[in-house]
């Protein structure tokens, strides 16, 4: 009987965490949008009133990722992408996938008007998160415990 309640007792702290991660993943990719748009508002900002290469410009990013001159900057990028597969949905890799092949590919004027248009979209899809967390947060966490509960009961 001891072995059945601490094993529900489990089951039921396993699946709220298990609502908890799938919580938590819809405020992590809010926050790593608004860091890509806190991020090209510092590289508009850059490119506005220095020459740096795009590889110096997120060389000190929030970005973990090393980027360097031997491999093209597009490439780098949709590379360094790939660590935010997970937690981002697939309009969110689009949009910054898209960022990346334009980036430095204008001149000036067309540079800035690029990143402010993307800024833009990405605010929108941190709407859409907002929205996802607002909506879906308390269910995944209420969901993640009752199926725990309901598991348990059925042990007994």
């Amino acid at each position: 009987m001891m072995f059945k309640l601490l094993l529900c007792l489990l089951i039921i702290l396993c699946s709220t965490l298990v609502g908890f991660s799938y919580s938590s993943k819809l405020s992590a990719r809010k926050k790593i949008l608004e860091s890509f748009v806190l991020e090209l508002r510092n590289v508009k900002t850059i490119i506005r009133y220095s020459s740096k290469e795009l590889h110096k410009i997120f060389e000190n990013s929030f970005i973990d990722y090393q980027f360097s001159v031997d491999k093209p900057f597009s490439e780098q990028w949709e590379d360094m992408l790939k660590m935010y597969s997970k937690i981002l949905c697939p309009t969110d890799i689009e949009i910054l996938s898209s960022l990346g092949r334009t980036l430095g590919t204008s001149d000036l004027c067309g540079e800035l008007s690029n990143i402010e248009m993307y800024i833009s979209l990405l605010n929108s899809q941190i709407s859409q998160a907002q929205q996802s967390i607002d909506t879906k947060s308390g269910v995944y966490k209420t969901l993640g415990l009752s199926l725990g509960l309901a598991v348990a009961i059925i042990l007994i």
